[in-house]
């Protein structure tokens, strides 16, 4: 049965509205930025998603690595979240914290080191144990990404936006790039630099909603992150309206709610209004949509 749902469930979950009006069974084929922006207009018939937070980590398969993607994809997920931020020699790499002491078998900060000496550094899982992954680029990443999945790419402090949009262009990778911001200032940087980027923006409240809705921006650049608990349902409501999907952070306490009452609480968070669910279980998300 475990083959049958790495086989079947994203063909099952990821039907949606291609750019050229066509239905996709994945996001293989989102070419271009117009793709993207379709492949995310809300409509009431929408499929819920799931989000791979920091790639999906389980025990064997470190967080922000390619074969923890993989695995993910494999099981569901049609996003990959992932963290940004630089080496030494200014390279954008995949890392969580600032420090490589929790995920990897370095030490000290990610910044200390170039990318050649960060190559010869092993990724650790959640147990502690190396398992032969290595640090990727950014490059790397989306590279793998192309007709696999949609990367969201949280941006830590400190990079230059310009770095990530060229980055982005230069592989051609606009079609399945999101880039999250963690403010509207941040929002319009990105927008300025591409009016074609697609990206993650929080509105946690009606009074956050309304102030997005003054910047000069195109709706259909964003989907919009709830937060981590879920907002009054109005905002759901709100948001849809505008043809917006909504992601949920269930990462930390609702997935550990769902680790102790089962799959119908992430059952509920998608009937509630959730669109897609930023989880660290992606089996166990796959499992409440299958049975939904």
């Amino acid at each position: 049965m475990k083959s049958l749902k790495l086989v079947l469930i994203p063909a099952l979950l990821l039907l949606v509205i291609s750019g050229c009006g066509q239905k996709a069974d994945s996001p293989v084929g989102l070419k271009d930025a117009d793709a993207l922006k379709a492949y995310f207009e809300w409509s009431p018939d929408r499929t819920p998603l799931v989000s791979a937070h920091r790639g999906g980590p389980v025990p064997g398969y470190p967080e922000n690595a390619l074969k923890t993607f993989q695995y993910s994809v494999d099981a569901g997920a049609a996003i990959i979240e992932c963290d940004i931020r630089y080496s030494k020699d200014g390279v954008l790499v995949l890392m969580h914290d600032r420090s490589l002491n929790r995920t990897s078998t370095g030490e000290g900060l990610v910044s200390d080191y170039t990318l050649e000496e960060l190559k010869r550094i092993e990724l650790i899982d959640m147990n502690g144990t190396p398992t032969g992954d290595e640090i990727p680029t950014l490059k790397e990443t989306l590279e793998w990404a192309r007709d696999k999945a949609v990367l969201h790419l949280d941006i830590k402090d400190g990079i230059e936006p310009s770095h990530v949009v060229q980055e982005i262009r230069q592989a051609n990778a606009q079609g399945f790039s999101v880039v999250i911001v963690y403010s509207f200032e941040k929002m319009m940087q990105y927008y300025h630099l591409d009016p074609d980027l697609m990206m993650s923006v929080t509105a946690r409240s009606p009074e956050e909603i309304q102030r997005l809705k003054e910047f000069d921006i195109s709706m259909k650049n964003l989907k919009i992150f709830v937060g981590v608990s879920e907002p009054d349902l109005s905002v759901y409501e709100e948001l849809h309206n505008l043809k917006r999907y909504c992601i949920l952070g269930t990462m930390h306490n609702l997935d550990n709610r769902a680790l102790k009452h089962g799959v119908m609480v992430y059952q509920e968070l998608y009937r509630n209004g959730a669109d897609i669910l930023s989880t660290d279980n992606v089996e166990l998300v796959v499992e409440a949509i299958r049975s939904m």
